[in-house]
C-alpha cells in the first residue's frame, strides 16, 4: 500500500507541473488526491518549489546576461581583494570559493576568505547574506570560527572573512586518534556549547553535520569548531561539499542529518531544537561510526521517498546499529579502543536513550534545548540518572498505528481502551501499591537512621554525658552504638547501614577487631531481610571478606570474596563498578597469596574495561593501576612498573587528591619505583611525603602508614644512612607486628626488611636469627611456595654460606669447640631449609 501511495504522488506531481494555469492545475491537484488534505498540501508545496526553482534558474541567467560584457574578474591564488591577498584554494561550492587569504593590516595573519561567485550575486542572496552578517557578528565563543570581517569587492560581489579552521572533521580525528567513548563526548560536549550559545543569539545553525565541526589543535589540546554558522542560510550551499535541497523555501540542509521539520514542505518555522536533532545524529555517528539513514540511500530512494524516510521512519537505536555491522564493528569498535561486546554495553542503555530522544519525529519530544542535552550527557558521564528513557508503551503503539492506516488505529485504540480499562488499571494498581510499600519501607528506614543518629551519636558528645571525657571518633562510636540492636530492633535493614558506617569507619581507622562484629552482624541482616542476590547484601559480603584481608586472614577472606565476585557478575554483569571493585579485591587477595600471575590477569582486566567505560581518571581504574603497580614491582616487571606508576600516581593526584588512600598507595609504589631505579633522593622526598600525608589521615596503624615507614627505612638504607634506616625500619615492623599480628604479610615483608639491614650492618647472628622465625612463620601461614618464603629462604642460604666460612676461620685458627658449635648450628640451619628461592637476589634486596 505504501509504494502505490508513493507511485501515486510522483505522478500526479508530474502532471501537475505540466499543466501551467493555476486555476486549471489546482483542480487537477485536488480531484487526482481524492480529497486526501495532506497529500493536497504536499504536492501544492511541491510544485511551489518547483516554480521557485524555475524563477531562481531565469534570474541567475539574467545576472549572468547582465555582465556578460563586462571586463572579466577571475579571483585566483596572488589576487589581492582590499587587504587580503589570496594564497590558495581549501574549498568550493555551487555558489561560493573559500581561499586561504593574508591579512596585510592592521594585523598580519592568515584567514579564510569566501567569496560569492560571478552570477550568484542577485539581490536575494545579497539582502540574506546583509542579515546574515549581522547575526553572526553577535557571536562569540572558543567553540565557534569566528567571523572577522566582511564587505564586497569593486564590483559589488560579497565576500566573508572568517576564522582560518585548520584541521580534520569530529569524526575524523576521533577515529585517527582511536578516542575512546568518553573522549568523544567530551568533544561532543564543547560542540553543544557553541550550539547553545548560537541558540542563545537567536542563530539556528540548520545544517549540523561532522565537515561542519573541524577539530584544530591548540597548545597540544583538541579543539572543535563549528563552522558556516548562518553561512548556509546566506547562500544555500555548502563550502566544500554541495548541500541538497538548500534552495527550497523550507528544506534546508544535509539529508542525512536533517531534521523532520526541514524535510516537510509546509509553513512550520524551523526552531532551535532541529538543530537539537541534527546533533543527535552527530552524535549517532561519534558512537557507531555511521548515520541512522545514510545519506547514499537517502539519494538513492529518490526525493519523496527520501523526504518521507526522514520524516516518518524510526531510526534503530546505536547499540542496536552497531549488532548489525557485521565484521566493520571490530574496526569500528578498535577506532574507540576497545572491544565490539564492550562497546555495545557502552552505548546500550542511557546513551541509547540520549540519541533517541534527540531523534524523536515529533519536535515536541525531544529535548527543548541544548542545554538539557548537555545535562543529560553529563549526568550519564558522572553515572547519575538521565532524564531520557525508552518511549512508554502507549507511545510504541501509537507510533505502530501510524504506519499502518487509520482503520488499524481506530480498532486499535478500542482494544486499548479496553485493555486499560481492566488489565491496565489492574497492573498500574499493583505497580502503584509495590511502590507505596517500597517507600514506605525506605522511610522507615531512613527515618530510623536519623532517630539513631540524632539520639544516641550525636547526644553522646553532650556536655553532661562526656564530663570531661577525651572525645575522640572511637570514643563517640563505642558510645553511640553499644546497644545499636536494640535501639533499631524495630527496623533491622536500619541496624544494617548504621553497622555498616561504623564498621567502615573502624576499618579506615586501622582498628580492624572492632570493625569485625559490627560488618558481619550487618551482612546477617541483609541476607536474612534482602536475600543473598540483593546488591546491598552483595556489598556486605564484599566489605567483610575485605576486612578479614586487611587483617591477613587470606583463608577467611577468599570464599566471601570470590563468592561476591561471581554473584555480581551474574547479578548486576562484567563491567558493574561493583563486579569491578570485586575484581580488583580478589586480585589482592590472589597477589598476597603468591598468585601473581593471576592478580596481574585481573588487575589488567579491570583496568581496561573501567578505563574504556568510565575513563583512565576514575576511581576503579586507579584501583587497577595500584594492584597492577604492586604486583609489577613484586614480580620485578619494571618496564610495566615504570611505563604505569608515574602516570597512574599524577592521574589519582588530579582526581582524588593527595589524601586519598589510592593515591597514598600509589604514593608507596611511585617512591619505591624511584628507589630501584637509584633515585635515591626522589625516593626518600616521596616516602617522607606519603608517611606525612597517611600518618595525619589514617594513623600509625594504617597499613599505608607502615609501608610508608618501611619505604623511608628502604631509603635511608641505600644512601647508607643506616641509624636512620634502623629506627624507621624497626619502628614499622613492631608496629605491623601490634596492630597486624606477626603473621600478616605487611609484618613478614616488614620485618624482612628489617634482617636485611642487620647484614649491611654486619649483624649476620641477628639477621639469621630473624630469617629462621620469620621463616617458620611464613611456611607455617602461607605455605612453601609463597613468596616471602622462597625469599626468607634465599637469605637463609646466604647466612649459611657465611656460617661454612665462619666455622673454616676458626678451624685454621685452632678453636676447635667453636669450630663444632658453628657447625652444629650450621646444620640446624641446613634443615630448617628445602630448596631455593625462584625470585632473584633483586627482589630480595627489597
Amino acid at each position: 500500500m505504501v509504494d502505490k501511495q508513493i507511485i501515486d504522488e510522483e505522478a500526479v506531481f508530474n502532471a501537475a507541473r505540466a499543466i501551467r494555469e493555476p486555476g486549471r492545475r489546482a483542480v487537477y491537484v485536488r480531484n487526482a488526491c481524492g480529497g486526501d488534505a495532506g497529500l493536497i498540501e504536499r504536492i501544492e508545496a511541491l510544485l511551489q518549489v518547483h516554480a521557485c526553482q524555475h524563477s531562481f534558474l531565469e534570474e541567475a541567467a539574467s545576472s549572468l546576461q547582465l555582465t556578460l560584457d563586462a571586463p572579466e574578474i577571475i579571483d585566483r591564488p596572488g589576487s589581492v581583494i582590499d587587504r587580503y591577498k589570496l594564497l590558495e584554494k581549501i574549498g568550493e561550492g555551487g555558489m561560493g570559493v573559500v581561499y586561504m587569504a593574508e591579512q596585510t593590516e592592521p594585523i598580519r595573519r592568515k584567514v579564510a576568505l569566501k567569496i560569492i561567485k560571478l552570477g550568484m550575486d542577485t539581490k536575494s542572496v545579497i539582502a540574506r547574506f546583509e542579515a546574515e552578517r549581522q547575526a553572526l557578528a553577535m557571536m562569540d565563543h572558543p567553540n565557534i570560527a569566528k567571523v572577522l570581517d566582511a564587505g564586497a569587492t569593486e564590483t559589488g560581489r560579497p565576500y566573508f572573512v572568517m576564522e582560518l579552521v585548520q584541521g580534520v572533521s569530529i569524526t575524523e580525528y576521533c577515529d585517527q586518534n582511536n578516542l575512546s567513548t568518553k573522549g568523544r563526548l567530551a568533544l561532543f560536549v564543547q560542540v553543544c556549547n557553541a550550539v547553545q550559545h548560537a541558540h542563545q543569539k537567536g542563530i539556528i545553525h540548520r545544517d549540523i553535520k561532522p565537515s561542519n565541526v573541524m577539530v584544530t589543535m591548540q597548545d597540544g589540546v583538541p579543539v572543535p569548531k563549528v563552522i558556516d554558522f548562518g553561512i548556509a542560510k546566506a547562500t544555500n550551499q555548502k563550502l566544500t561539499e554541495k548541500t541538497l535541497f538548500t534552495r527550497y523555501a523550507h528544506l534546508i540542509g544535509t539529508p542525512a542529518y536533517m531534521s523532520p521539520e526541514q524535510a516537510e514542505l509546509s509553513d512550520l518555522d524551523i526552531d532551535t531544537r532541529s538543530d537539537i536533532y541534527s546533533l543527535g545524529v552527530l552524535l549517532y555517528e561519534l558512537l557507531t561510526g555511521t548515520t541512522p539513514f545514510s545519506e547514499e540511500e537517502l539519494r538513492k530512494a529518490g526525493y519523496i521517498q527520501m523526504q518521507r524516510v526522514i520524516r516518518e521512519q524510526e531510526p534503530t537505536k546505536p547499540s542496536t546499529k552497531l549488532s548489525t555491522l557485521g565484521e566493520t564493528l571490530t574496526d569500528i569498535a578498535k577506532r574507540r579502543s576497545c572491544t565490539p561486546d564492550l562497546l555495545r554495553k557502552t552505548v546500550r542503555g542511557d546513551l541509547d536513550w540520549i540519541v533517541m530522544k534527540s531523534l524523536e519525529k515529533d519536535r515536541a519530544r525531544r529535548y527543548e534545548s541544548t542545554a538539557q542535552l548537555l545535562a543529560d550527557i553529563r549526568h550519564h558521564v558522572n553515572r547519575e540518572p538521565v532524564s531520557a528513557g525508552p518511549p512508554g508503551a502507549w507511545y510504541r503503539t501509537k507510533k505502530l498505528l501510524q504506519r499502518h492506516g487509520r482503520l488499524v488505529m481506530i480498532v486499535a485504540i478500542a482494544a486499548t481502551a479496553i485493555l486499560a480499562g481492566t488489565i491496565g488499571s489492574t497492573w498500574m494498581y499493583v505497580r502503584a501499591e509495590q511502590a507505596r510499600r517500597e517507600a514506605d519501607a525506605a522511610h522507615a528506614e531512613a527515618q530510623s537512621v536519623a532517630d539513631f543518629l540524632a539520639n544516641d551519636l550525636l547526644a553522646s558528645v553532650y556536655p553532661e554525658r562526656v564530663k570531661g571525657t577525651e572525645v575522640t571518633v572511637s570514643y563517640i562510636l563505642e558510645s553511640a552504638s553499644a546497644d545499636v540492636e536494640e535501639k533499631l530492633r524495630d527496623n533491622p535493614l536500619a541496624e544494617a547501614k548504621v553497622r555498616d558506617v561504623v564498621g567502615q569507619t573502624y576499618q579506615k581507622m586501622g582498628k580492624y577487631a572492632e570493625a569485625e562484629p559490627h560488618l558481619e552482624r550487618a551482612f546477617a541482616l541483609r541476607r536474612a531481610q534482602l536475600g543473598a542476590e540483593d546488591p546491598d547484601t552483595l556489598t556486605s559480603l564484599d566489605r567483610l571478606g575485605w576486612l578479614y584481608w586487611f587483617q591477613g586472614r587470606y583463608r577467611d577472606a577468599e570464599p566471601l570474596l570470590v563468592e561476591a565476585l561471581e554473584t555480581r557478575r551474574r547479578v548486576l554483569g562484567s563491567e558493574h563498578p561493583e563486579t569491578l571493585e570485586s575484581m580488583v579485591h580478589v586480585g589482592w587477595l590472589r597477589e598476597s597469596e603468591g598468585h601473581s600471575a593471576e592478580a596481574v590477569t585481573l588487575g589488567e582486566e579491570v583496568h581496561q574495561v573501567a578505563s574504556g567505560v568510565f575513563g583512565e581518571d576514575h576511581r576503579i581504574t586507579l584501583e587497577a593501576a595500584t594492584l597492577l603497580a604492586m604486583t609489577y614491582l613484586m614480580t620485578l616487571q619494571g618496564a610495566r612498573a615504570e611505563a604505569l606508576i608515574p602516570h597512574a600516581y599524577e592521574l589519582s593526584r588530579r582526581a582524588l587528591g593527595d589524601e586519598d588512600q589510592t593515591t597514598i598507595a600509589l604514593m608507596n609504589t611511585r617512591a619505591w619505583l624511584y628507589l630501584r631505579q637509584k633515585q635515591y633522593d626522589e625516593g626518600l622526598r616521596l616516602a617522607e611525603r606519603a608517611l606525612e600525608i597517611s600518618q595525619r589521615v589514617a594513623g600509625e596503624q594504617d597499613v599505608h602508614t607502615i609501608l610508608a615507614m618501611s619505604n623511608l627505612g628502604l631509603a635511608y638504607m641505600r644512601q647508607e644512612r643506616y641509624e636512620q634506616a634502623d629506627q624507621a625500619m624497626t619502628q614499622s615492623a613492631e608496629t605491623a607486628k601490634r596492630f597486624l599480628g606477626e603473621e600478616h604479610a605487611m609484618t613478614l615483608c616488614c620485618s624482612l626488611r628489617l634482617g636485611i639491614l642487620y647484614r649491611k650492618q654486619r649483624r649476620y647472628d641477628e639477621a639469621g636469627e630473624l630469617f629462621l622465625k620469620l621463616l617458620e612463620v611464613s611456611r607455617r601461614v602461607h605455605g612453601e611456595d609463597y613468596h616471602l618464603t622462597n625469599a626468607l629462604k634465599y637469605w637463609l642460604e646466604l647466612w649459611t654460606e657465611g656460617l661454612a666460612r665462619y666455622a673454616g676461620k676458626q678451624e685454621t685458627s685452632g678453636d676447635r669447640d667453636g669450630a663444632a658449635t658453628t657447625l652444629a648450628r650450621l646444620e640446624e640451619v641446613r634443615r630448617a631449609l628445602k630448596g631455593n628461592p625462584e625470585n632473584s637476589t633483586e627482589v630480595q634486596d627489597e
